[in-house]
């Protein structure tokens, strides 16, 4: 059985803005999306393809490369990092996108099937923003409901410093999430398959920077508190496979203040940290010229990327 692999890490943007660009240029939106497509280079199989939207300098001789222009044939089945429509509308495999995959891949889905921090409120308009604003103590977050990788949340020391950009996130038909800021001591993460069955993983600690982007994953350290966190996972578990949804899942979460939030976000979605089991290493995604993924990439022009991917 051969695989054809897919790696869409703009996965929550294809979300978000409900994109129908084609695939080739919905990767060049950003470097980044760029630069991780080549992720299944680390863990495809012999004799399997990936789908590139340019030839990077160096090949692995044991992967078939293409281009999202060619004609591909061949395989048996496609893998991609996360569901995509744009997929579904561009190849021939068997591949369908779940049903309700906006509602389930929404930051909203994960506040509602999951204990709340102290004060966190979904918000549904700007009045309700503005009156959350004002009650409570600060530092206070508020998040967009598809931002990932630390982008797409505001961390507030006043009122005035929540930005305009956010109140239109309801102007798209999204909701906000506020929640008091917290001095996390952990971040970690639990890893999924949802299929016929729930079946579990294992899971890895993340670290991030100040600016709350995604840094490091760790395996193999202990977890305070992992077998509550599995336990309150279940609930969330069981409703995105009651609706439908097969495929990875992985599931944020955090301690404070010698406490859980065992629920912090729920990606539907491959994840850095599925990475780093399938790996079997720790491993890091940080400023850096050298590394697993390619450095630079030509289209048409020459970019240059400033994060790279190694082995801890």
């Amino acid at each position: 059985m051969k695989t054809l692999h897919v790696c869409n890490v703009n996965y929550e943007w294809e979300l978000e803005t409900r994109s129908f660009l084609g695939l080739k240029e919905s990767f060049m939106v950003h470097p980044n999306f760029l630069q991780l497509q080549f992720l299944p280079f680390l863990y495809a199989n012999d004799g399997d393809g990936v789908v590139v939207t340019h030839y990077p300098l160096s090949i692995p001789p044991h992967l078939n490369i293409h281009l999202f222009e060619d004609q591909i044939e061949g395989y048996d089945s496609i893998e991609t990092w996360g569901w995509s429509k744009a997929i579904e509308r561009w190849t021939k495999l068997p591949y369908r996108v779940p049903d309700h995959l906006r509602e389930m891949a929404s930051k909203a889905f994960a506040f509602t099937h999951s204990p709340h921090l102290p004060g966190a409120k979904l918000l549904h308009h700007k009045k309700e923003v503005d009156e959350w604003l004002l009650s409570g103590p600060y530092p206070k977050v508020i998040k967009t409901c598809f931002g990932c990788a630390g982008r797409g949340k505001w961390i507030l020391h006043k009122k005035e410093d929540l930005p305009h950009v956010a109140y239109q996130e309801f102007d798209k038909g999204h909701l906000l999430i506020g929640e008091p800021w917290v001095k996390r001591d952990m971040d970690f993460s639990t890893q999924w398959i949802i299929g016929d069955e729930i079946s579990y993983l294992g899971p890895t600690v993340m670290e991030s920077n100040k600016w709350g982007n995604y840094t490091k994953t760790f395996i193999g350290k202990k977890i305070p508190f992992l077998a509550e966190h599995l336990e309150q996972a279940q609930i969330p578990l069981r409703r995105l496979s009651e609706m439908g949804f097969r495929g990875n899942v992985g599931i944020d979460a955090m301690i404070y203040e010698g406490k859980l939030h065992p629920i912090v976000e729920i990606n539907t979605r491959k994840t850095m940290g599925w990475l780093a089991l399938k790996l079997g290493k720790s491993i890091a995604y940080e400023e850096g010229e050298t590394g697993l993924l390619p450095n630079n990439l030509f289209i048409g022009k020459k970019i240059l990327f400033q994060k790279q991917l190694k082995l801890l």
